[in-house]
């Protein structure tokens, strides 16, 4: 039963973490490890008591899995549909590898769980927009700014806390969505370094490490709660801040394939 669980629990854990990486949800260790011990659990209760083995205990759980792990996100169907995939596809890889190795072991299950995320991940890799433009419209607390942004698939600057990809446009642009009290400090600390500068600002602003190909360096960095692309909602957003005037291709933002 102790193997069960935690073989149960990693895989949940893995699956429900690669449905998110996928449709690119916020992911918090909290959250998936919550959901897959109530996967985990499940699966030992499902030993005890076959009825729950049931197609209506069946939904319960994944029901309860994806709540705890996804709560609240706007595509949550977008979601369920992923890892119900992720799943078929990790219980025919797994069969597959069972059978080859002859014998049931943590190894060979954790190695199909990796295959079916390198599987499924192809089509979402390489699906949708490469390119182009998107209208994008940003709402922050001290006003709203619409920007054409130019879809950019070289683009791999993620947010470090939720792993979404970040807007980047330039400072005065951006400057307006924030609130008088901030865009006073912005204007003050502007001809200052980024590290000096985010004392100053403070709660909500952090440094972003960006590679370009003149070298690296650190971004500013803010959060507004709204931004839509092509009238699509997209939650909350981090918006990354450029110094210079951005122009590419008629366009004053920067945004990854990736979303919307």
């Amino acid at each position: 039963m102790d193997s069960l669980f935690w073989l149960e629990m990693t895989a949940d854990a893995l699956l429900l973490w690669a449905a998110g990486k996928l449709c690119l949800a916020r992911r918090s260790f909290l959250r998936l490890s919550l959901a897959a011990l109530a996967g985990a659990s499940y699966a030992v209760l499902s030993v005890f008591l076959p009825a729950a083995s049931m197609l209506p205990g069946k939904a319960a759980s994944l029901a309860v899995m994806l709540m705890l792990a996804y709560g609240g996100e706007s595509r949550l169907w977008r979601i369920c549909l992923t890892y119900l995939f992720l799943c078929a596809l990790y219980a025919g890889i797994s069969t597959a590898v069972v059978l080859a190795a002859g014998k049931v072991t943590a190894r060979a299950l954790l190695f199909s769980a990796g295959v079916s995320l390198g599987v499924c991940a192809l089509p979402f890799r390489f699906a949708g927009s490469r390119g182009g433009r998107s209208r994008l419209r940003l709402v922050g607390k001290g006003g709203t700014v619409e920007l054409t942004a130019f879809r950019d698939n070289g683009n791999r600057l993620c947010d470090p806390f939720s792993g979404r990809p970040v807007v980047i446009a330039g400072e005065k642009e951006l400057t307006v969505l924030f609130e008088e009290d901030v865009r006073r400090k912005l204007k003050e600390t502007e001809s200052l370094p980024p590290e000096e500068r985010l004392p100053v600002l403070g709660r909500g602003f952090c440094l972003l490490p960006v590679r370009t190909v003149s070298g690296s360096a650190l971004a500013l960095s803010g959060m507004i709660p709204e931004a839509y692309a092509d009238g699509r909602p997209l939650g909350s957003c981090r918006v990354a801040f450029c110094r210079e005037e951005l122009l590419v291709d008629g366009c004053t933002a920067l945004i990854s394939t990736e979303i919307g």
